[in-house]
């Protein structure tokens, strides 16, 4: 049985888990983060950001313009974080430290396999895709979407 929500009730009941310490399991939405994480395919495990130090090249959810976002930190200045979607070249979104809710800590994959995000294996692609030129990622995703 699938319950579907509004993404305001969601969302909600995910800020009110993550307030209370508990590591929530989402599923993703939308194409922002390919080529790593596919609409309705990959499921996040996000975790309270309280025993964290939010780094570069992290995926953190947070609230943006009254939306909730998962997107991955470009660039941290004193309490302003930039982050930017995977798929989303040269879009990026400002955010203070308060609006970050949650930080990924695993990814389960459509094959049910779990990628630890401290793993060597993620960091690597993380960086590694961070730091391909833009005219490189846009080329990649354009053959991603043809596929």
């Amino acid at each position: 049985m699938r319950l579907e929500l509004s993404n305001e009730l969601f969302f909600a009941e995910v800020e009110q888990l993550i307030s209370q310490g508990e590591s929530v399991t989402i599923t993703i939405e939308g194409n922002s983060m390919r080529p790593w994480l596919q609409n309705s395919k990959h499921k996040v495990i996000v975790k309270p950001l309280a025993d964290s130090i939010l780094q570069y090249g992290d995926i953190a959810l947070f609230r943006y313009k009254g939306k909730h976002i998962l997107h991955r930190v470009v660039k941290i200045e004193n309490d302003k974080i930039t982050f930017s979607g995977d798929g989303n070249i040269g879009i990026k979104e400002q955010a203070s430290k308060d609006d970050v809710i949650a930080l990924v800590e695993s990814i389960i994959t459509p094959s049910g396999r779990v990628i630890e995000c401290n793993s060597n294996e993620w960091k690597t692609k993380s960086k590694l895709w961070l730091a391909l030129p833009q005219f490189a990622r846009r080329i990649i995703l354009g053959i991603l979407q043809r596929l």
